[in-house]
């Protein structure tokens, strides 16, 4: 599924929604970096149900300690699942991935750590054609747990673009979460040697 796409089926469904992933680093840079594997789109956990009437008819799965599961009843939902896998039919292959998170649009909370928050106005971006993504700060904290040497590369290529508020966010975050990562020394240089 294209970005275009998932903004033709979410625009209308009156729930607060954002790319994730690669993408939202591709529209924070305003250009593709790299090809991706999927598209994965994020909203808050309390609007998971409309997930039926945007994808009427489709084959919608959970992960579930570690394994996809059919989920057919939109009001049964456990409390550890947070990713949602969709395609159009069991023999089709799979178009999106919906992230679930926690809080609302006026806290937005990082289920890894819950003390890390940010408001949802701070949270979502806008590309020029009014498509929300999810902030890069956010975006590279996610990305932090298990980084690859592309994700490496995504925050470098991030720093030159991020608001000195936006690495500052990430850099008192991130010891949150891993205490010894090396992007902390990165980011600590960004912003002048202030969390060394």
């Amino acid at each position: 599924m294209s970005v275009s796409e998932a903004a033709t089926r979410f625009a209308p469904a009156g729930i607060t929604w954002w790319i994730a992933g690669g993408y939202a680093i591709d529209l924070f840079l305003g250009w593709e970096t790299r090809p991706h594997s999927d598209l994965d789109v994020e909203i808050f956990r309390r609007d998971s149900s409309v997930l039926f009437d945007i994808f009427d008819g489709w084959d919608i799965h959970v992960v579930a300690e570690g394994r996809l599961e059919r989920w057919t009843n939109p009001d049964d939902l456990a409390r550890d699942v947070f990713g949602v896998w969709l395609r159009p039919g069991p023999r089709e292959p799979w178009q999106v991935e919906i992230m679930l998170t926690d809080g609302d649009y006026s806290q937005w909370r990082f289920r890894r750590e819950p003390s890390i928050t940010m408001p949802g106005d701070r949270l979502i971006r806008f590309t020029p054609y009014r498509i929300p993504y999810c902030t890069p700060e956010v975006q590279l904290l996610y990305k932090a747990s298990a980084a690859r040497s592309k994700d490496d590369v995504d925050l470098v290529r991030c720093l030159h673009r991020m608001t000195t508020s936006q690495r500052t966010w990430l850099a008192e975050a991130l010891p949150k979460t891993s205490p010894e990562h090396p992007w902390i020394k990165v980011l600590s240089a960004s912003l002048g040697g202030f969390y060394e």
